[in-house]
């Protein structure tokens, strides 16, 4: 009669009525497991750790049910739960703090989680094995426009399971606001808006995540203006804008517009002659003509290749040789990928050149070990790396003493072509993804058979080409022969074994097929090239955005998780299909996007937008990669940086090859701006943001001070312009425009006030550089 009761309690409660069976039973696996959960108990800070708390140890997050059913009933001395006695058993004294817990109360003793978790115990606290499997998660409503802050509404979260039954799990799950500044979300899935703007409602449960958009516009009694499009990226983005009530920037002026994307596609500033000539064009197609010229140009390639060698991690410290030779290689390794830009190969070559790649590329190993003494006798004179297939200095690393570990592989290779990231699979269920570790060995497994050393057949080969040439004359001996390593299949692969069993995993493609083939890493390269695939579009087109736009459609860029839903998923989907009908063209990329009106926006905020942070309402300032800064920094100045060893002479930053810069005052630009070691897998290994070092470094830098007495300014002067000339060209020269009437008096009283006029002169550009309308990107 008690027990009967007490289920009728649990069945009428406000919350897990909904989410409990018809019959109004507590399921261990469909309940009881999402409770423990979303009450911390499961995380890895309390008994989903790895040595677990307080003598019971969980699955993290729940991953394991079997196990957790173990512990709670087998465990603890059969003390953590008493069906005979419901209200004595430690598991719910625990939780509800009737007894000492090191976790604190986490529900109190007449919550409807006490009630659910006493219901399971009086049952018998049983467990039907994968009551709890779950084919898909959803919420019931995928959308949801709140019309002013304080409203709110209530979501559902569904839950599809495998034996075919379907329940609304809400309470179990975890919900989280992806930005609760816009509207917060409470434990029972009511969620109020607290401002305009919009935001993802983010649902997490065995597993498997939804997502929820909530959307507050602006309260405008203004009709909404029509804006002009130029083609499917502007049309995505202002539909979103229009639904938001935010109207968007308007244009930049010409002046802004050529700064920005002479910033963004090359690295640099335009010089005060070509901004003139810019703004005086009449042409209406001036912007369209601009773009096209920064696209072909090698600055332009130089820019990408820095950027897929962070992706990439093209990194000397992993390297083998000697500082030169690493150099070298990393000047190699730029190079492929720079010429790749610079004659547009589409993207899925490139990446299928960085994933297959070996070093003798099917050539016959005579011709390749003659081959490589020559490269190494001309020094990589006339660019012959960069005209290989494929790029297997990608898979010449080492850590410590020993070649590149597989996991490491795995987690460079998803991160950087795929846009996943699968550390948190190898020791665990990933938290905010479906990757198990499983899925994590399995895909490191297609890496198995690569390995960069003297294979038997190049030990051999060398031996007897040494053999001959002690037969030769003194002066027939030739080049001298390097030490010769390649990158080859071994046939004596590594492998991961399965997490549980130790038995042999197959190699297999995340969320996809097993690998198969002498090379699974052919097998690989057609699944992740292949039109239909989840990630590989829209992982570059993202990044693309990103670099335009300075934040991702996802951000972080490298993180397309289930968990981390696009702020504009009809963009992002768009994007991606006219990538792939295009072949990969990134050039048609980039294009697509730069003469989209969303591109040109100025970033004058306006009362709508000014709160915009993700929806695109106007070009948002940005801080510029550590090359650019150097690059900028010297383009204003009319100065040139030497790097030494590290670069060719006359070479730009953006062209630096190296993670490791030696020269001094180049280094230290690099460390201030944040250029990234190139040791993580991670993009957030580049700093983004901006910090105190790099305003004292614009402020006090004595080499940088040293540029600006010297360079353009000493030019200006020796051309006996008068100060009004100069202060124009200044302006020109590090804001890419004139300054306007205030502007222009302030800095001229500024001169007619100083000891003289070079000091005065150089007080205004220093005060330039040290703006922020110069050292952000707008």
């Amino acid at each position: 009669m008690f027990r009967a009761a007490l289920l009728l309690t649990f069945v009428v409660g406000p919350v897990p009525a909904r989410a409990a069976e018809p019959g109004g039973s507590v399921d261990f696996e469909r309940h009881v497991i999402g409770l423990l959960n979303k009450s911390g108990c499961s995380a890895g800070s309390c008994h989903g750790s790895f040595g677990g708390k307080g003598g019971l140890r969980l699955s993290l997050f729940g991953a394991e049910p079997e196990k957790d059913f173990l512990a709670l009933t087998r465990g603890g001395g059969g003390r953590r739960i008493n069906s005979a006695e419901p209200d004595r058993s430690l598991l719910l004294l625990k939780a509800t703090g009737q007894v000492s817990h090191g976790g604190g109360k986490r529900f109190a003793a007449d919550s409807w989680q006490a009630r659910a978790l006493r219901s399971w115990i009086a049952a018998g606290g049983r467990r039907v094995a994968d009551s709890g499997a779950t084919l898909r998660l959803e919420f019931t409503l995928a959308e949801h426009v709140l019309t002013k802050p304080g409203e709110t509404v209530q979501l559902s979260v569904r839950a599809k399971f495998a034996d075919g039954a379907e329940a609304d799990v809400t309470s179990f799950c975890e919900l989280r606001a992806k930005d609760d500044s816009v509207a917060d979300v409470s434990p029972l899935g009511e969620v109020r808006a607290a401002r305009p703007g919009d935001t993802a409602i983010i649902a997490s449960y065995r597993g498997l995540t939804a997502v929820a958009r909530v959307l507050v516009p602006i309260a405008r009694t203004e009709p909404y203006p029509a804006i002009p499009e130029v083609n499917f990226v502007d049309r995505a983005v202002f539909a979103k804008l229009k639904r938001l009530n935010v109207v968007p920037s308007d244009l930049a002026s010409d002046e802004e517009f050529l700064r920005r994307v002479m910033i963004d596609v090359t690295g640099g500033l335009p010089s005060p002659d070509e901004v003139r000539a810019f703004v005086a064009d009449a042409d209406p197609k001036k912007r369209e003509k601009v773009i096209d010229k920064l696209l072909a140009s090698p600055l332009h390639a130089a820019l990408w290749a820095t950027k897929m060698c962070d992706v990439t991690a093209c990194n000397v410290e992993a390297m083998d040789g000697s500082p030169d030779q690493r150099t070298k290689r990393a000047r190699m390794w730029h190079d492929w990928f720079r010429h790749r830009f610079a004659t547009n190969v589409p993207y899925d070559r490139i990446v299928r050149g960085v994933l297959t790649a070996t070093s003798r590329e099917g050539h016959a190993l005579r011709d390749w070990i003659d081959a490589e003494i020559e490269r190494e006798r001309a020094g990589e004179k006339g660019g012959a790396y960069r005209d290989r297939d494929t790029l297997d200095l990608f898979w010449r690393r080492f850590e410590g003493e020993e070649y590149f570990p597989l996991e490491k592989m795995a987690e460079l290779t998803s991160t950087a072509f795929l846009g996943v990231r699968l550390e948190c699979a190898q020791c665990h269920r990933h938290p905010f993804d479906r990757w198990t570790q499983t899925d994590y060995r399995a895909f490191a497994n297609a890496f198995g058979r690569v390995r960069f050393e003297s294979s038997p057949d190049l030990t051999a080969a060398v031996v007897d080409l040494l053999e001959e040439r002690r037969k030769l004359p003194p002066g027939k001996l030739g080049a001298p022969i390097p030490r010769l390593r390649e990158v080859y299949l071994s046939e004596r692969p590594r492998r991961l074994p399965h997490p549980d069993t130790g038995a042999v995993l197959n190699a297999r493609a995340l969320g996809g097929p097993e690998l198969t083939g002498a090379d699974p890493r052919e097998a690989l390269a057609d699944w992740v090239t292949h039109a239909d695939n989840p990630f590989f579009a829209r992982a570059f087109v993202n990044r693309v955005w990103a670099h335009y736009f300075g934040t991702g459609l996802i951000d972080p860029v490298d993180d397309l998780a289930a968990s981390n839903p696009a702020s504009n998923e009809p963009l992002l989907n768009a994007l991606a299909a006219d990538f792939v009908r295009s072949g990969f063209d990134i050039r048609k990329l980039e294009r697509t996007i730069l003469v989209s009106r969303a591109y040109q926006l100025s970033s004058a905020p306006n009362d709508t937008n000014l709160r915009d942070r993700g929806n695109f309402a106007r070009s948002y300032p940005r801080s510029l990669m550590a090359e650019a800064v150097l690059d900028v920094l010297n383009d204003a100045l009319g100065t040139k940086e030497e790097f030494g060893g590290d670069a060719p002479a006359g070479a730009r930053a953006i062209e630096v090859a190296t993670n490791r810069v030696r020269a001094g005052h180049a280094a230290r630009v690099f460390q201030v701006f944040g250029r990234p070691a190139r040791s993580s897998t991670c993009d957030c290994e580049r700093a983004s943001g901006p910090a105190l070092p790099q305003t004292l470094f614009l402020m006090t830098d004595p080499v940088l001070l040293k540029k600006i007495t010297g360079g353009r300014l000493a030019k200006l002067l020796a051309a006996k312009m008068s100060d009004a000339r100069i202060v124009d060209e200044l302006f020109l020269a590090a804001l890419s425009r004139l300054p306007d009437a205030n502007e222009k008096t302030t800095a001229l009283e500024r001169v007619s006030g100083a000891p003289d006029r070079e000091a005065g002169l150089t007080d205004v550009l220093w005060a330039l550089v040290n703006t922020r309308e110069f050292i952000l990107n707008h």
